[in-house]
């Protein structure tokens, strides 16, 4: 389903495939080379931001709290009797950020989490933060790999995941990196895992979030 909207200069688009043709139209490779600049300029543009819960919500770390509060209800309605039995839990969070959501929601029920995230200070942020809670905390969760790798050159290892979390994140990639990561990454989940994709793609204040089984 097509549906005009602006970008941040006001520009108007009568639908995605015209704004992404204005973006990174062309040729081969000059499509190419207009995608590495597009996500090159996305990552400067966090490289410059704090590396906060604040930061990383673009000034509304406020709605963290609340956040995390709908998500772990999602998640163990989700997980079911999973949580109650003795497996061993494996989830990647995608585009971690500072770490918010492994540290806030995800290593509260996974015995390990693996982070990606491009911007090389949030991922220190969130790697310094996970050090912290393992020294003040006898738990065994813990957060395992850190990889500062952008979601569209991402490929996970085969079949370690029994969660894939992408928060606020996947709007970043283009419409074909959108669907070659899943390709890629679907690869990663264990027999019974799959994907939680949180996004704001809501319309008339309603929150959506899907499971991608």
């Amino acid at each position: 389903m097509e549906c005009e909207g602006h970008d941040s200069e006001g520009k108007t688009y009568s639908s995605t495939k015209e704004m992404w043709e204005e973006e990174i139209g062309g040729e081969a490779a000059e499509a190419q080379h207009r995608a590495k600049e597009w996500y090159t300029k996305g990552v400067g543009y966090w490289e410059k931001v704090e590396a906060s819960v604040d930061g990383v919500l673009g000034g509304y770390g406020h709605v963290n709290g609340r956040d995390v509060k709908d998500s772990n209800e999602f998640l163990v309605d989700i997980l079911g009797e999973r949580l109650t039995h003795n497996g061993h839990l494996v989830a990647l969070d995608c585009g971690a950020g500072v770490g918010r959501v492994t540290k806030n929601l995800l290593l509260k029920h996974f015995h390990e989490v693996d982070l990606v995230e491009p911007v090389s200070h949030f991922l220190e942020s969130a790697r310094e933060k996970m050090k912290v809670g393992s020294q003040s905390k006898s738990v065994a969760n813990h957060a395992v790999n850190f990889y500062c790798i952008p979601m569209q050159e991402f490929t996970p290892d085969e079949g370690r995941y029994d969660v894939i979390w992408i928060q606020w994140c996947i709007g970043h990639l283009t419409d074909a990196d959108f669907v070659a990561f899943f390709n890629r990454a679907k690869v990663g989940l264990k027999p019974e895992g799959f994907f939680v994709l949180k996004e704001n793609v809501a319309r008339d204040d309603h929150a959506c979030r899907i499971c991608i089984r």
